[in-house]
């Protein structure tokens, strides 16, 4: 009888060597076994071929049933993996026979017991996201493992960032951008977009509330003052008005400047705002139609790209920015790996101590999640099938004698031994059944 070859296995590294090994183990304990039983059935029947000593028989018996028990399995294991001393007996080799049908039983069991919609949900479910986010972000140890990775990834961008090879990929990338650019149009866009609705009031109110904060402190009262009582001076001499009156008058126009300020801030029907405001409209219909503002524009956005102290300025900054976050990564103390860890910290605590907002996400979770299972569901399905039927008959069947071909072989040895003790019990019956029938002849005479 010829022991199996296990066919050749697809690269799969220290693991697959390790279970090939282990096969092999276990087929030879297993032959040996069988070759044990058939040493001993040859043997005792050699030597008492009649078997009239009651020891030999029971062992004869064993051994006769442990060869039937370990060939029956060895030929049941062989015929899922091939046809068994090469014959091709109905029913054998089936699991290169049905490789198709086993890449779809396969897919349907994985997708249908394990990726179910239910199933998926109620483990998003009980796996409570939210929770364990919460508590992880608040971790100390997690916070610290957040910041080690983001410094550790964002080192590495920084790297990227400071070469000079991606520096004038973007340089050159985004001047061809711009120079392309309408900035007509784009201001046009950008204003009627900030005036719809009246949109642009609250930061012009912003701004001329900035504007009068700024004139109403004393320094820039007397820095106005000093500008105004200058030119006034030198007018006022002439008709022989002395400084104080010029400081007087000065101060009068400046008071007089902050109101009107904080007038167009306060009032938005002020005549001056309404004037503002109905130019808007014409200046927007000019940056989309009126050449030559529009060539200003462009000329100016020519002008701008192509100055290179404006460029240098840019890319010095750049540079800076760059150096000093590489400097703070390098520092063990760095100030913003101790950012990271606290924003960590204090989402993970406020979050952990609102239920609302945990289950808020939750439920976001579960309704971002639902749309997508039943679609990826079949692409997984689709995946898996198309993976098993692209390995030939010998990959798959050595794929599958190394994954569970060491268990079949112990049933193989349990065959042998499962054999050879069930022949003990039914010598041990028939024995006895004989007995029986004898002490029962003896009786009946």
């Amino acid at each position: 009888m010829a022991e199996p070859v296990l066919q050749a296995v697809p690269p799969g590294g220290p693991d697959n060597i390790a279970k090939a090994e282990k096969l092999a183990r276990k087929k030879r304990l297993a032959l040996l076994t069988l070759l044990l039983a058939c040493a001993c059935f040859i043997g005792l029947t050699i030597y008492d071929p009649n078997h009239h000593n009651p020891w030999v028989g029971l062992f004869v018996a064993m051994s006769e049933a442990a060869m039937v028990g370990g060939l029956a399995d060895w030929f049941a294991i062989v015929a899922l993996f091939r046809h068994p001393l090469g014959l091709k007996i109905p029913h054998t080799a089936i699991i290169p026979r049905s490789k198709d049908k086993i890449a779809r039983n396969l897919a349907d069991f994985i997708c249908d017991h394990f990726l179910g919609k239910d199933h998926v949900l109620d483990k998003i479910r009980e796996f409570d996201p939210a929770n364990r986010l919460a508590k992880q972000c608040a971790s100390p140890e997690t916070s610290a493992k957040i910041a080690d990775l983001v410094v550790k990834f964002a080192l590495r961008l920084m790297y990227l960032l400071d070469s000079a090879e991606l520096q004038e990929f973007v340089r050159a990338t985004t001047r061809e951008k711009l120079c392309d650019m309408d900035v007509g149009r784009l201001s046009a866009r950008f204003l009627t977009i900030l005036t719809q609705d009246g949109r642009h009031h609250e930061m012009v109110d912003s701004l001329l509330n900035d504007i009068a904060d700024f004139t109403n402190s004393d320094e820039t009262r007397n820095m106005l003052a000093d500008k105004i009582a200058g030119e006034l001076w030198s007018v006022l001499r002439w008709v022989n008005l002395d400084k104080a009156v010029a400081d007087n008058i000065t101060e009068k126009v400046a008071a007089g400047l902050r109101e009107l300020i904080q007038d167009l801030a306060d009032n938005k029907d002020h005549e001056l705002r309404l004037k503002f405001e109905n130019k808007i409209p014409a200046f927007i219909d000019r940056l989309n139609t009126d050449p030559a503002l529009r060539a200003r524009l462009d000329q100016f956005r020519d002008r701008m790209l192509e100055n290179q102290e404006l460029s240098d300025y840019i890319g010095h900054i750049w540079r800076k920015a760059l150096d000093w976050i590489k400097q703070d990564f390098a520092n063990p103390q760095s100030e913003i790996r101790r950012a990271i860890m606290g924003a960590s910290h204090n989402i993970g605590s406020k979050l952990d101590a609102d239920p609302d907002m945990k289950d808020w996400l939750n439920r976001w979770i579960m309704e971002t999640v639902d749309p997508y299972i039943d679609e990826y569901r079949e692409k997984i399905r689709s995946f898996l099938m198309e993976r098993v039927k692209a390995w030939s008959a010998d990959e798959l069947t050595a794929q599958l004698e190394l994954a569970m071909g060491s268990d079949l072989q112990s049933i193989r040895l349990n065959g042998t031994l499962v054999g050879a003790l069930i022949g003990g019990v039914l010598f041990g019956v028939m024995q006895f059944i004989g007995w029986v029938v004898v002490a029962g002849q003896a009786t009946a005479q």
